[in-house]
């Protein structure tokens, strides 16, 4: 019997002769039909989809409740105590059956399992993050075979292995169980301080037949050297299958992004004239390239694989400088300001992380003017559709590996574990032109050194790693990975606990506003090199809530909505800040959307702060991007993918040309951030106005802004003015500016007093609903933030969460209709959360 392993093979020389018996072609086929399921110890059993999982059946099934309702997902913890039995039958044609090689590959079972195949042990998966295959032949049968997984509860698994550790752990992250550290399963299935406990157990990725004779395709690297006018990629291509005589070849053909053929042959060097280079969204287009590999002999194809690339270089620049090493993600030798957020997944059922979420989500990141994602360590490595899709909407990726606030106890099996989970993932997603950079885990190198409940492990476990990041991990990124910026740990300095906080180097997470409770003018004090975490905390939309509570748990502090908040203090630092922002708000509705307001002003606070000071500071990803259920989070998009003000606001302090405006006291400062290959002419019109609009005050300049920079337009002092009416008066100021042949203009406003001590009048809003879902709105004083939600259905509109500075109304059009709806719409603002 084969052991398990990733299905890489015998490698061959590629030119080598290869035993030629039956020349047909590898053929490979989904098995999802006739599965059921079962609590081992039952004899009732339950059809199951696969993809899918014990959860999925049975609350399909009605025998569990949905866990994401009400405080069910208590129950679920319990029911995964239970060990599960999965069954299912596929038939086997005689044209497979014929093929000398039969390979059965799982592409990601969740989590321990043993495998039987016509009552034979095929061997033992642990492990939900890696592809297991096994041969088959012989074992398989023509016609009908009975396929078996025996699941163990991953709750008496870490339970086991937390009793036989001889090196004790306690570090244990907010919200999640005690031992996670000791299963390679998404973290964050047993908890975090944004998700539940549902360590759920199954089948979340396709099982596939694999038949072919003698030999197949393994894996291609393709690395790119760049040269003024051309390209030349080198391509690498193993070939597995069984020591053989007679000759087979690999061959290419490559395909422009408009599908025109300029190479076909057998030549692993291809020059690529006139090369159009892929860019980051909103620095270019994203062109790719098809590049064709197959296995032949001189009388057939043997096997065939495609892979789509992007040309460019990319790379992390660390150079010295006057405040100490940058940390810029380069294209095409182009420093960029990474901004964007931290993307964890999508849902608790991971089998429903479909294309269609995954399109939703990438969608979103262009819409919010998102450049980057940072895949968090604490949760899965996304399915190739995901890179696809960042590839092809030009969003690149901070990709760590599975790691996250853990001490992990590096035994043999573990360390051997670990090793083929990062060369399978990273034989995966290598090649694609959306990877910026490889990071070893989220938050452990400063773990060791800041966290208190780090303090009193076994020293060994700190030299484990060491050993586990800066070598072991390191060594696989560089051998399976070569041309891929490798990182060990985020937040760090470069490794070896050298101060991994350090502002002047590497990249930082900043958690003193929020956590700290500081406020949000405490952002302009720091000046990272690359802000990768920061964020706050807001509650999710109405529509959200009454998905989970019913209307006598819509109370922040009923039972229903404290279980939809996993981090324990939260809602007291929502109700601390919101305190000190704005009057104290009539109803839940009110409460909602001004959480949504504080966390959008607060990450618009800290995201223009970096981009004023771009050179020094290169990268602004806030904390999070979405949810895994439905609950109040950091997050700027919910889990039915439902757009908070935050994501509404990031589209605009995102922005490639953005406005921003600095205030210290009565002195305020207008900026624009230029982050295009343009120079660009702005237009701006400052007015001081009262809340009833009377302009106090006028001034009209323009400004030459370089490309890629950040520029202070103008300086004003307003403490002549606005003494004695602080409370009655706000700046405004208007962008008008032309870029790729548009015409855009933009607000910005500041205020001089806290919002609360504004003296807000009735707007007396207009609003106006038209046939497509647009939303013309208008105001008779100043509203500060106003935003729409739909009443049925989900539309995301091209603005939302906007400021009324004068009575021009304001149009919002449709930017997406995510689900059908009718007319009605729910409109929000300031003044009325109190009146």
């Amino acid at each position: 019997m084969d052991s398990p392993s990733v299905f890489r093979g015998i490698v061959l020389n590629r030119y080598k002769l290869i035993k030629e018996k039956e020349q047909t072609r590898m053929t490979k086929r989904k098995i999802f039909e006739k599965f059921k399921i079962c609590v081992e110890g039952s004899s009732n059993w339950y059809p199951m989809r696969v993809p899918g999982s014990a959860m999925d059946t049975f609350y399909q099934e009605g025998i569990l409740p949905d866990p994401y309702q009400g405080t069910n997902e208590y129950q679920w913890k319990e029911f995964f105590n239970n060990d599960f039995l999965v069954k299912g039958v596929f038939d086997v044609g005689p044209e497979e059956f014929s093929k000398e090689k039969l390979m059965l590959v799982f592409h990601g079972i969740d989590t321990i399992g043993q495998i039987f195949l016509n009552g034979t042990e095929l061997g033992l998966v642990q492990n939900m993050h890696r592809r297991y295959a096994f041969s088959v032949q012989g074992i398989v049968q023509a016609g009908e075979n009975v396929l078996e997984i025996k699941l163990t509860s991953p709750l008496k698994y870490i339970e086991k292995k937390k009793t036989e550790a001889k090196r004790k752990i306690h570090l244990t992250n907010t919200g999640n169980l005690s031992g996670s550290q000791y299963i390679r399963k998404a973290h964050c299935m047993f908890g975090w301080d944004w998700g539940p406990v549902l360590p759920d157990a199954g089948i979340f990725r396709p099982i596939e037949l694999w038949a072919y004779s003698e030999a197949g395709l393994g894996e291609t690297l393709v690395r790119q050297r760049h040269t003024k006018g051309e390209v030349v990629l080198q391509i690498e291509t193993t070939v597995c299958g069984n020591n053989a005589e007679t000759e087979s070849k690999v061959s290419y053909e490559l395909f422009s992004p408009d599908g025109a053929m300029i190479y076909e042959g057998t030549q692993e060097c291809i020059t690529i004239d006139h090369p159009q280079l892929w860019w980051p969204n909103g620095y270019g287009k994203q062109p790719l390239y098809t590049l064709k590999v197959y296995l032949r002999t001189s009388q057939e194809r043997l096997d065939e694989k495609e892979y789509r690339i992007g040309l460019r270089t990319l790379t992390i620049s660390q150079a010295p400088d006057k405040w100490g090493q940058e940390f810029a993600i380069t294209v095409n030798g182009v420093k960029i300001f990474a901004r964007g957020a931290d993307y964890i997944p999508d849902d608790c059922f991971y089998a429903r992380i479909t294309k269609e979420v995954l399109e939703r989500d990438v969608q979103a990141a262009v819409f919010a003017n998102f450049n980057c994602l940072r895949v968090w360590g604490g949760g899965y490595y996304p399915s190739d559709t995901f890179y696809d899709l960042c590839d092809e909407y030009g969003i690149l990726l901070w990709q760590d590996l599975m790691f996250a606030c853990n001490i992990y106890d590096l035994t043999e099996d573990f360390i051997e574990n670990i090793e083929e989970e990062a060369k399978d993932n990273l034989l995966r997603f290598r090649n694609h032109a959306s990877l910026a950079l490889i990071c070893g885990n989220n938050e452990m190198e400063t773990a060791w050194e800041n966290w208190s409940d780090a303090k009193g492990h076994d020293p060994s476990l700190k030299r484990d790693y060491l050993l586990q990041f800066e070598y072991i991990l390191q060594k696989i990124a560089k051998e399976t990975a070569p041309d891929t910026f490798y990182w060990p740990s985020s937040p760090s300095s470069g490794g070896s606990f050298d101060n991994p906080d350090d502002e002047n180097r590497g990249d930082c997470h900043y958690w003193d506003v929020w956590h700290g409770q500081k406020p949000f003018e405490e952002y302009l004090n720091h000046f990272f090199r690359f802000c990768s975490e920061f964020g706050f905390q807001s509650l999710p939309s109405m529509k959200t809530i009454t998905a989970f509570a019913e209307k006598k748990d819509c109370n922040l502090f009923s039972r229903v909505m404290e279980s939809h908040q996993k981090n324990p203090s939260a809602n007291g630092k929502i109700l601390y800040y919101l305190s000190e922002t704005f009057r104290y708000p009539k109803n839940l509705e009110s409460l909602v959307f001004l959480s949504q307001v504080l966390q959008g002003y607060a990450m618009k606070t800290a995201t223009e702060h970096f981009r004023r000071n771009r050179g020094r500071c290169m990268g602004s990803i806030y904390w999070q991007f979405n949810d895994n259920w439905p609950v109040a989070s950091w997050s700027s998009m919910d889990y039915f993918g439902r757009y908070k003000a935050l994501h509404y606001m990031a589209r605009k302090f995102c922005a490639p040309i953005a406005g921003s405006i600095r205030k210290q006291q009565q002195k305020v400062e207008f900026w624009i951030s230029n982050e295009t290959f343009e120079p660009v002419q702005v237009q701006a019109e400052i007015c001081l106005k009262t809340l009833d609009f009377e302009i106090l005050e006028e001034h009209v300049l323009s400004c030459d802004v370089p490309a890629l920079s950040a520029v202070c337009m103008d300086t004003r002092d307003y403490q002549e003015l606005i003494h004695g009416q602080a409370d009655n008066v706000f700046v405004c100021v208007e962008y008008e500016y032309t870029s790729g042949g548009i015409t855009e203009k933009k607000k910005e406003f500041e205020i001089f007093v806290p919002m609360k001590y504004l003296e807000l009048k009735d707007p007396c809003l207009t609003v106006k609903e038209y046939e497509d879902g647009s939303v013309l709105l208008a105001a008779k004083s100043f509203v500060p933030y106003c935003m729409i939600e739909s009443e049925d259905g989900d539309v995301i509109w091209e603005d939302n969460a906007v400021a009324l500075t004068d009575e021009t109304p304001v149009l919002l059009n449709v930017w997406l209709n995510q689900t059908d709806r009718k007319h009605g719409i729910k409109v929000y603002d300031v003044y009325h959360t109190y009146h």
